[in-house]
């Protein structure tokens, strides 16, 4: 087994310690929103709607574990980059809501009837550094992908998906979800204010800003969109269910980087607009 691949079975439970008291404290100190109904009723679905919705939610709940370790290593780079008190604190409250998050599928599983369980690498992939970009550039560029780009395609797709869906107790868990996406995705905005001045005094920082982007916005179309794909029919149960249609997804990325991300990244005199229209990987 190679040193960057370890293969662990997370399981979505709590210990049997003092620290499981802690955790739910948190977690009723820190929920923004509640939910009306605790039991899936599998019975007025198909199986094998049933079947899939399971797996998107294991799949979940692996991304939601591991998007924990992205917020935990961008706080250290906040904390390089000199970053306001109050940014590097939401920024581990965000690290912390991606853990919840690995719970409250956790939850979901084991409503639907299966563990809570999920095989999956463990090891840490390491945030960018930039070689030769000053601190605060690199955290901006870290911010601003995962955040403004990344979060906010999330928070799109769920929208989408509660505009559908009608089982009430799936409709509950991912209102929990986007709850906290939110945020997420308004972070790298919020950043970016509390920087203008300095952006302002670094035009050159701007410029390198744009060249990145040039990049990031190529990586994160093969990352979040991919190819153009076969549109498919959804049965009734799909829809209630929440599962999404792999072309109405990708229409989404395209929506949220054109009307959202680039105009939203453009009121800070970044020319994210030219950077998109040139996107492609650099070396």
């Amino acid at each position: 087994m190679s040193d960057d691949k370890i293969e662990r079975v997370v399981d979505a439970t709590l210990s049997d310690t003092p620290l499981a008291k802690e955790y739910a404290t948190l977690r009723e100190q820190l929920a923004r929103c509640g939910t009306t109904t605790d039991a899936f009723d599998p019975k007025p679905y198909d199986a094998r709607a049933v079947d899939a919705a399971r797996e998107m939610w294991r799949v979940r709940m692996e991304v939601e574990h591991r998007s924990t370790t992205v917020f935990a290593q961008l706080a250290s780079q906040l904390m390089e980059a000199n970053a306001s008190l109050d940014a590097k604190a939401v920024m581990l409250r965000m690290a912390y809501d991606e853990m919840r998050h690995t719970e409250n599928c956790g939850d979901v599983l084991r409503a639907m009837g299966v563990e809570a369980k999920v095989e999956t690498n463990v090891v840490c992939a390491p945030l960018a550094v930039h070689k030769n970009s000053s601190p605060e550039q690199r955290a901006l560029r870290n911010v601003i992908y995962t955040t403004c780009m990344s979060e906010m395609v999330a928070v799109a797709r769920f929208v989408d998906t509660l505009d559908e869906m009608e089982d009430p107790y799936l409709r509950d868990r991912t209102r929990l979800l986007l709850a906290d996406e939110i945020l997420h995705g308004q972070f790298g905005f919020h950043y970016l204010t509390a920087w203008k001045d300095w952006l302002d005094q670094h035009p050159d920082e701007v410029r390198s800003l744009e060249r990145y982007l040039v990049h990031a916005f190529a990586v994160i179309e093969t990352m979040l969109a991919g190819p153009p794909v076969r549109p498919i029919e959804r049965t009734k149960d799909e829809i209630a269910l929440g599962l999404p249609e792999p072309e109405r997804s990708r229409d989404i990325f395209f929506q949220t980087m054109e009307h959202a991300t680039v105009p939203g990244l453009e009121r800070f005199g970044i020319d994210a607009g030219k950077s998109w229209r040139e996107r492609r990987r650099l070396a």
